[in-house]
Protein backbone atom coordinates (compact mmCIF):
# COMPACT_ATOMS: atom_id res chain seq x y z
CA UNK A 1 0.00 0.00 0.00
CA UNK A 2 1.40 3.40 -0.98
CA UNK A 3 1.41 6.21 1.15
CA UNK A 4 1.29 10.02 0.37
CA UNK A 5 1.99 13.44 1.70
CA UNK A 6 -0.42 16.02 1.36
CA UNK A 7 0.63 19.37 2.82
CA UNK A 8 -2.17 22.37 2.67
CA UNK A 9 -2.78 26.12 3.75
CA UNK A 10 -5.24 28.30 4.67
CA UNK A 11 -5.84 31.16 6.79
CA UNK A 12 -7.86 32.07 9.74
CA UNK A 13 -10.01 35.24 10.60
CA UNK A 14 -7.12 37.95 11.83
CA UNK A 15 -9.40 37.82 15.92
CA UNK A 16 -7.34 36.41 18.41
CA UNK A 17 -10.58 35.31 20.52
CA UNK A 18 -11.85 33.35 17.36
CA UNK A 19 -8.47 31.52 16.42
CA UNK A 20 -8.43 30.57 20.06
CA UNK A 21 -11.81 29.12 19.65
CA UNK A 22 -11.02 27.32 16.43
CA UNK A 23 -8.07 25.98 18.18
CA UNK A 24 -9.93 24.92 21.12
CA UNK A 25 -12.41 23.09 19.16
CA UNK A 26 -9.33 21.36 17.47
CA UNK A 27 -8.62 19.42 20.81
CA UNK A 28 -11.21 17.64 20.20
CA UNK A 29 -13.16 16.78 16.82
CA UNK A 30 -16.76 15.34 16.53
CA UNK A 31 -16.59 11.25 16.32
CA UNK A 32 -18.51 11.86 12.79
CA UNK A 33 -15.93 14.18 11.72
CA UNK A 34 -13.02 11.55 12.89
CA UNK A 35 -14.46 8.69 11.22
CA UNK A 36 -15.00 10.44 8.12
CA UNK A 37 -11.26 11.62 8.27
CA UNK A 38 -10.23 7.83 8.16
CA UNK A 39 -13.27 6.30 5.83
CA UNK A 40 -11.67 8.66 3.10
CA UNK A 41 -8.39 7.19 3.49
CA UNK A 42 -6.74 9.96 5.41
CA UNK A 43 -3.93 7.75 8.13
CA UNK A 44 -2.51 10.77 9.85
CA UNK A 45 -3.65 14.36 9.96
CA UNK A 46 -1.89 17.33 12.06
CA UNK A 47 -2.90 21.45 11.87
CA UNK A 48 -0.28 23.65 12.43
CA UNK A 49 -0.62 27.36 13.49
CA UNK A 50 1.31 30.59 13.67
CA UNK A 51 -0.38 34.21 13.24
CA UNK A 52 -3.71 33.84 10.72
CA UNK A 53 -2.24 30.63 8.79
CA UNK A 54 -2.84 27.28 8.83
CA UNK A 55 -0.88 23.85 7.69
CA UNK A 56 -2.30 20.78 7.18
CA UNK A 57 0.30 17.80 6.82
CA UNK A 58 -1.86 14.42 5.49
CA UNK A 59 -0.85 11.05 5.07
CA UNK A 60 -3.24 9.20 3.33
CA UNK A 61 -3.11 5.45 1.73
CA UNK A 62 -3.87 4.44 -1.59
CA UNK A 63 -7.84 5.09 -1.30
CA UNK A 64 -7.52 8.34 -0.48
CA UNK A 65 -8.64 11.15 -3.03
CA UNK A 66 -10.01 14.40 -2.80
CA UNK A 67 -12.71 13.72 -4.34
CA UNK A 68 -13.58 10.55 -2.63
CA UNK A 69 -13.00 12.63 0.95
CA UNK A 70 -15.70 15.25 -0.84
CA UNK A 71 -17.86 12.41 -1.26
CA UNK A 72 -17.73 10.85 2.33
CA UNK A 73 -17.90 14.22 3.93
CA UNK A 74 -21.27 14.94 1.95
CA UNK A 75 -23.07 11.64 3.65
CA UNK A 76 -22.74 12.88 6.90
CA UNK A 77 -24.41 15.87 8.03
CA UNK A 78 -22.40 16.48 11.19
CA UNK A 79 -19.56 16.45 8.96
CA UNK A 80 -21.09 19.32 7.21
CA UNK A 81 -21.79 20.84 9.95
CA UNK A 82 -18.88 20.58 11.35
CA UNK A 83 -17.32 22.73 8.16
CA UNK A 84 -20.18 25.36 8.38
CA UNK A 85 -19.03 25.66 11.95
CA UNK A 86 -15.26 25.96 10.62
CA UNK A 87 -16.44 28.56 8.02
CA UNK A 88 -16.94 31.17 11.02
CA UNK A 89 -12.99 30.84 11.84
CA UNK A 90 -11.44 29.97 7.90
CA UNK A 91 -10.87 32.14 5.13
CA UNK A 92 -9.44 31.27 1.84
CA UNK A 93 -5.68 32.05 1.53
CA UNK A 94 -4.47 35.20 -1.22
CA UNK A 95 -3.60 31.91 -3.58
CA UNK A 96 -6.80 29.74 -2.87
CA UNK A 97 -9.02 30.05 -6.13
CA UNK A 98 -13.07 30.62 -5.62
CA UNK A 99 -14.92 27.64 -4.25
CA UNK A 100 -11.41 25.98 -2.63
CA UNK A 101 -10.92 25.49 0.82
CA UNK A 102 -7.58 24.04 1.92
CA UNK A 103 -5.25 24.73 -1.17
CA UNK A 104 -2.55 22.03 -1.57
CA UNK A 105 1.17 23.90 -1.12
CA UNK A 106 3.97 22.69 -3.87
CA UNK A 107 7.19 21.10 -2.54
CA UNK A 108 10.21 22.96 -3.15
CA UNK A 109 12.53 21.61 -1.07
CA UNK A 110 13.87 18.04 0.08
CA UNK A 111 16.64 16.90 2.25
CA UNK A 112 16.78 13.28 1.52
CA UNK A 113 17.11 14.04 -2.21
CA UNK A 114 20.14 16.65 -1.63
Amino acid sequence: MRHQRYCLALDLVDDPEKIQTYIALHTKIWPEVKASIYASGINDMQIWHIGTRLFMIMEVNDTYSPEYAAAIAATEPRVKEWETLMWQFQMPTPWTSAGEKWVAMEKIFDLKRQ
